[in-house]
């Protein structure tokens, strides 16, 4: 099929760290960490794909983004392995697996069965990506069909068994995931030398949900939105999801997402599909996503499709580059969500009334989760020839940090109203970074995907969305165990980058009107921070007078409740333009009635470049064409009170200064 915003990277993966329900490892440490095993191990070689097969899966990456090419084998750990022989009676076996020039691997076993009392674990050359422990109490209520990506060309399966093990051992791999891109930005933590590799996976203009003021307000939604891979017979693609509320609040785990992602059918198992959560930086990186990736291992895998409209008759089969209906799928995972993956249930609109802003949170690219934000209304339409106005029309708009659109890999990511409920899944569309305004981006309406691509249940969301039938067209979110929102927190910022010595000030918010704050500027203790604690909601005036990256931490508390977020201040020496008591002088009078004078110098306009002030969530209010001249008059009394800010074309990330308008 041809979508313009489709799959995009991915790579197999499964959970780590947490309980055995979900499908994730168990944790520990591999036997040969603590005990010299001086055996040689017997390495098998994947043939790498040739760099015409590379080429070829490159082609229409905006349509059909493959980052990984499956490959073949017929591997068993039994019969391949390198075994060795313990004084205590006890044995190890080991497995290792190369292929050329690869990103990283994934594997896919036939057969996956470990005696009681024996683990398995899988890590890169490095040994610094490990995923683990697997034993006998993996398959109980997921069957292990294949492993998350691992970084680097060679990894190594590694099994030990005690000599009073019960069962028999039986693992077998029929394929191997070959990842030639998309990952770089997944995988940079594992790598021997990270900090020499400068990954650019999403495209220039994206805003990553750790950016402010962008993600204000937004927490809750960005804790939701869920990254996911998945598979055909010869490669590796990627889609967005979220997870999403019903009506029993119970949390029961369903996934929502988009039909073209892998072009489910209703009660199908799903296999090769893999659910990564919290897949996002903690620190804002405006044209640059290299530094400070999440290792993303909080996954789980496959699940039972409920409803999805390639069951349904609207629209139904559809044309070549079309979508199903309103282009949804509806996803039951095998059991419950870890708690410790802070999963937010989003809540939903399905009355199709009016949506005058929101945003788009997604992972375009295979890259770590970006949120996009638009200001004026959504619109009816029809995607790509299909079903009448099943879809809405979306144009973005710039915010302080970029102008976020989506990209392949984005597609089955929600859309979020004012009110911050999902009204709508990402089918496609034209939106791009090197022409942000003039293209828009298509969403499945949700209102459409309730109860109009079918009659059965299996093309509908209202049965399972609503099993109490309530009949009510919304519902907020919720954190586990259900019925209501517990503690969650954010940090805000005018900018994550400072002048050696500049007053600083930050700003902390939570869902709780009684909460109290403590705040650490200097967690990694590199000094010359003053003060380097408070209990301010809104601490101001802290100075940093050491160069380098400081990790700041809040911790807000209320009742039993405790969040914890953090964000890296990058301090730089003086800048002149920059400095702290120049900008306060820039702009005057400060609180303003929307009148205010704007004092540079002729010298600085050259610096500067272009002007642009934002208002509070993001939108351009004014582009301020810079003259010799020492004083400029604005005004801005057609607008709304409130904070706006005043960012420079040449100084995209410091050189700016909050306007208040009272």
């Amino acid at each position: 099929m041809n979508y313009t915003k489709i799959n995009l990277i991915s790579v197999i993966t499964i959970l780590f760290f947490g309980s055995y329900q979900s499908q994730i490892s168990q944790g520990g440490t591999p036997f040969s960490f603590t005990h010299n095993i001086g055996t040689p191990i017997n390495e098998f070689l994947i043939d790498q794909p040739s760099s015409k097969d590379i080429e070829l899966a490159k082609i229409d990456e905006k349509e059909t983004y493959k980052v990984g090419i499956i490959r073949s084998t017929n591997l068993s750990l039994l019969n391949n392995g390198t075994w060795i022989n313990h004084a205590d009676g006890s044995k190890s076996g080991f497995l290792k697996i190369r292929s050329k020039s690869a990103l990283g691997l994934s594997v896919f076993f036939d057969n996956f069965s470990i005696p009681e009392g024996a683990e398995m674990f899988i890590y890169n050359s490095n040994k610094k990506h490990l995923i683990g422990k697997f034993n006998s109490i993996t398959n109980s209520k997921n069957l292990l069909t294949h492993t998350q990506v691992i970084e680097g060309e060679m990894i190594t399966i590694e099994y030990f068994e005690p000599s009073n093990a019960i069962g028999n051992l039986k693992i077998d791999i029929h394929k191997v995931g070959y990842i030639f891109r998309g990952f770089e930005d997944y995988l940079e933590p594992f790598k021997s030398n990270s900090s020499s590799f400068t990954p650019k996976i999403a495209e220039f203009c994206q805003v990553d949900v750790a950016c402010s003021p962008e993600n204000i307000g937004w927490s809750e939604q960005i804790d939701a939105v869920v990254h996911f891979t998945y598979t055909d017979p010869n490669y590796i693609y990627v889609c967005s999801s979220s997870v999403i509320n019903n009506t029993s609040q119970d949390c029961t785990p369903y996934i929502f997402t988009a039909w073209h992602c892998g072009e489910p059918n209703a009660n199908q198992n799903l296999s090769g599909y893999t659910w990564y959560w919290n897949y996002q930086k903690t620190s804002c990186q405006p044209n640059a996503n290299a530094s400070n990736p999440s290792k993303g291992n909080q996954t789980m895998i496959n699940g039972v499709v409920k409803a999805t409209s390639g069951s349904g008759t609207l629209n139904n089969p559809p044309s070549s580059n079309q979508v199903a209906g309103s282009d949804f799928t509806l996803i039951e995972l095998n059991s419950a969500i870890p708690s410790t993956y802070n999963a937010y249930f989003a809540g939903w609109d399905r009355s199709n009334s009016l949506v005058s802003n929101g945003v788009g949170i997604h992972h375009p690219n295979g890259s770590a989760k970006k949120i996009s934000t638009f200001n004026s209304n959504l619109t009816s339409t029809s995607y790509n020839g299909g079903a009448f106005n099943a879809h809405w029309e979306v144009y973005w708009d710039a915010t302080s940090n970029g102008h976020g659109v989506t990209e392949g890999g984005s597609s089955g990511s929600p859309i979020f109203n004012q009110d911050k409920r999902i009204v709508g899944q990402l089918s496609g569309g034209g939106s791009i970074c090197s022409n942000p305004d003039w293209y828009s981006d298509e969403y499945g309406k949700f209102s459409t995907s309730w109860i109009s691509n079918g009659s059965s249940a299996g093309t509908q969301l209202e049965p399972w969305l609503d099993p109490l039938s309530l009949n009510i067209n919304t519902i907020d979110g919720t954190y586990p165990p259900g019925g209501g929102s517990s503690l969650s927190c954010i940090i805000g910022l005018y900018s994550d980058s400072v002048d050696q010595g500049t007053p600083m000030d930050f700003f902390g918010g939570s869902n709780s009107g009684t909460a109290s704050y403590s705040w650490d500027f200097d967690i990694n203790g590199l000094g010359g921070v003053s003060p380097t604690t408070s209990t301010d909601q809104d601490p101001s005036g802290v100075v940093f007078n050491t160069v380098g990256n400081f990790n700041v931490e809040l911790t807000v508390t209320s009742g039993q409740g405790v969040c914890s977020i953090d964000t890296i201040i990058i301090v730089s020496s003086n800048m002149g333009i920059n400095n702290y008591k120049y900008l306060l002088d820039m702009v005057f009078p400060n609180p303003n009635n929307g009148i205010f004078n704007l004092k540079l110098s002729s010298k600085d306009f050259n610096e500067l470049g272009t002007g642009y002030i934002f208002n509070s969530v993001g939108k351009i209010v004014r582009e301020i064409d810079l003259k010799s001249a020492e004083n400029m008059l604005i005004n801005l009394q057609e607008n709304s009170p409130g904070i706006y800010y005043l960012k420079f074309e040449k100084k995209p990330f410091i050189s700016h200064k909050i306007i208040i308008i009272d």
